[in-house]
């Protein structure tokens, strides 16, 4: 089995002595079975779990995920690109190209990793430049006119400067029509590109700046209506037509098509541009410094009533800018190793959500219009530290820790007027779309410290025991456009929402890593314990989607990463996830079934959460004169996902099996040659579905996850 070299710890270690539960990919096997995006990632970890939701990455890591789409809302699964903190989930979904490895981080990473890392990281690394001119060009064809092209190509100006250059194009029809426009839904039209210049002044010294920009515009992320409105009793729905049906619209129930009275919108831009800098002092002290800007757009349109009645169209624009800057020291002596940082976050986000008023589809009624935004700006300061003494040759302490402090500040605008739960309400036409009120400034500063303590054994040359306690922390966010409604004078009146509170998470970990039979066997596992406090949740209020803090959860599980070089040709992969993830504490109300009253959720299946995952690869290598023939098998297994804390089945994916096949031809002259079929058997299954608004009568809308896929693809090394 080949050493594995991973900087989890923010230094190179091998992955079998790094303390912490982590998935490694390398670029070579991401090219080889096709992966350039998260959501292929995701089912060949254990306990890590993906969806989308408008245009928005949720990640969700040991049943840690977020739910709130809102202006701001940021996710609990840190995602770093080249070391830089990516803010905005819908600058995740970008696809990956020209990468050097992939490394997913379970577990709390507050001490190294800080803010937003209470589920866990997912690390980003691209290809540097070669010591010697190369590149290669792939292209891969696909049914549904789908067309990826890919082209890298890199090397030296000189003895001591490097380029290299990627880009990546893909182009594909919708996977479903809307039948009331005629056009594609759920399409791709995206491109990025990527420049990396690195210099090496002198031995000791090394500097990079990376540029990259990734763009799409198309009808990619359009909702599906999954089941009729009126949840009621215990269990499902009640089958009641939806409004738009009453009102003698067309629906389409969990189908690629569509009818709505508008084309679904997606477009996303991201940008950046990091330096980063390293100086070795002397054989056991480096210097390290990121320095980044990242900017992202993102804006869609949707419709959220399901048919192609005008009643609830939604359109939402957001901007953001971000920069960072980390210092890291690092020393590595005899016995004690340590990592010493500060580092500085600045985000402005603005951003704006908008529901016309629907015209009148009933004599003296009409559905209210709706708009809200403004802007979040975020300073976050943080210094850390982190130290492993080896008392002996096999026993080894780690104590680190962060203090964090972070500092929002809120402009917020909204529409005044008090939601309730019927359909329709009384016509007002001298006030048919109201203005917004504002704007509401307030501001709110959160500060934590986030220790670590763990202990690593390592019993003998090939196998290594660990444990670890440690605190994660997710910062307080602002509800931008929900409102409390309030009586004043014998009235109401609509005020901004009060900022949500952080949320905190203790972690206990024990673990094994350890290579078996002359180093063929890989088998890693790992146990843990959360006590998880204030949850960040989403809850439908009338119009609108309100975040709050739910009470408190508690998840423990297991996890096994194995891998098996059975042969020189036969490799065996294996992974596996047990997650039991439950509030421990949550009384919520669900709009959708009113006559409940208040529910005690405790005992509820966290959302994003599913109890099971189970993955299996097997690649098997035929050699021949003058290249290498290697079919694949990739299946995964995940149990009932469900999507809201109600634990609803008609809001959740069921236990569901994937497979996927390849057959590849690696020539000696650079040439491979790939065939392939992802999701074999077609199933149909939900990436995530959610509760709508009571003024569509509580509908269930979700995205559906690609169909069967199949294609072939080329590629030439040079």
């Amino acid at each position: 089995m080949e050493e594995v070299i991973v900087t989890a710890e923010k230094r190179q270690a091998s992955i079998q002595d790094v303390p912490i539960a982590v998935t490694a990919l390398s670029g070579d096997s991401l090219q080889q079975q096709g992966i350039n995006d998260v959501a292929a990632i995701a089912v060949k970890i254990p306990n890590f779990d993906f969806g989308e939701s408008f245009g928005a990455a949720k990640l969700s890591i040991r049943g840690i995920s977020y739910s709130n789409l809102s202006t701001g809302a940021e996710g609990s699964v840190a995602y770093n690109l080249n070391g830089v903190y990516v803010s905005r989930p819908a600058a995740q979904l970008g696809s990956f190209f020209d990468v050097d490895r992939v490394e997913v981080l379970r577990g709390p990473q507050g001490t190294l990793y800080g803010r937003n890392a209470t589920g866990g990281a997912v690390n980003i690394y691209t290809a540097k430049p070669d010591e010697y001119w190369s590149g290669f060009a792939q292209l891969s064809l696909e049914n549904y006119e789908h067309r990826i092209l890919e082209g890298v190509i890199g090397g030296p100006l000189g003895d001591n400067l490097g380029v290299r250059l990627a880009v990546f194009d893909q182009r594909r029809d919708g996977y479903g029509e809307n039948i009331v426009t005629g056009k594609d839904v759920d399409n791709i039209d995206a491109s990025s590109a990527r420049a990396t210049v690195a210099w090496e002044p002198s031995s000791v010294l090394s500097i990079a700046v990376i540029a990259d920009t990734s763009h799409q515009k198309d009808a990619s992320r359009a909702t599906r209506t999954i089941a009729q409105r009126g949840l009621t009793g215990e269990e499902g729905v009640s089958g009641e037509p939806i409004l738009g049906v009453q009102l003698g619209g067309t629906a389409l129930l969990q189908q690629f098509d569509i009818a709505s009275d508008i084309q679904p919108r997606y477009s996303r831009r991201s940008e950046g541009v990091t330096l980063d800098v390293n100086w070795d002092v002397s054989d056991a002290l480096t210097i390290r410094s990121l320095t980044a800007y990242r900017s992202s757009e993102f804006a869609l349109n949707s419709d959220l009533d399901g048919t192609d009645v005008a009643l609830s169209q939604i359109f939402y624009d957001e901007e953001s800018v971000q920069y960072s800057q980390e210092i890291n020291v690092h020393f590595s002596g005899d016995r004690l190793q340590w990592t010493a940082g500060a580092y500085i976050f600045d985000e402005d986000i603005d951003g704006v959500f908008w529901t016309p008023g629907a015209p009148p589809q009933d004599p003296g009624n009409f559905l209210a219009a709706y708009a809200a935004g403004g802007s979040i700006n975020t300073r976050a300061y943080a210094v850390f530290g982190q130290a492993e003494y080896s008392l002996t040759d096999q026993l080894a302490v780690i104590l680190g820790g962060r203090f964090s402090s972070e500092e929002k500040e809120d402009r917020d605008l909204y529409t005044d007027f008090v939601t309730d739960t019927k359909f329709l309400e009384p016509a007002n036409l001298d006030h048919p779309n109201p203005p917004l009120s504002g704007p509401f400034e307030q501001s709110e500063r959160w500060n934590s410290f986030t220790p670590k303590v763990g202990v690593n054994y390592h019993m003998t040359q090939d196998t290594m025991l660990y444990g670890s306690v440690s605190e994660g922390f997710k910062a307080g966010v602002f509800n931008l456009g929900a409102t409390s409604v309030i009586p004043v004078g014998g009235g109401e009146v609509a005020l901004s929402n009060p900022a949500v509170d952080p949320e905190s998470v203790w972690a206990y970990e024990v673990g094994v890593k350890t290579d078996l039979l002359d180093q063929s066997l890989r088998l890693n596992s790992a146990a843990f314990y959360y006590d998880y406090s204030d949850l960040q949740l989403t809850k439908i209020v009338g119009l609108l989607a309100t975040l709050t803090n739910a009470a408190k959860a508690e998840i423990y599980g297991l996890e096994i990463d194995a891998e098996y070089q059975a042969s020189e040709s036969l490799n065996l992969q294996l992974t596996g996830g047990w997650l039991h993830a439950r509030f421990s504490e949550f009384d919520s109300t669900d709009p959708g079934r009113p006559t409940l009253g208040v529910q005690d959720l405790s005992g509820n299946q966290l959302p994003q959460a599913p109890e099971f995952s189970v993955g299996l690869g097997i690649e098997y290598s035929v050699f021949l004169p003058r290249g290498i023939l290697k079919p694949s098998l990739q299946a995964n297994w995940r149990s009932r996902n469900y999507f809201d804390e109600f634990n609803i089945e008609a809001i959740s994916q069921a236990e569901h099996t994937k497979v996927d096949l390849s057959l590849s031809y690696q020539d000696q002259s650079g040439v491979e040659l790939v065939a392939f079929v992802r999701n074999l058997t077609d199933e149909e299954t939900l990436e995530t579905a959610y509760q709508s608004s009571g003024r569509l009568g509580y509908n269930i809308n979700g995205f559906l996850s690609p169909p069967r896929t199949y294609g072939i693809r080329a590629r030439y090394t040079f």
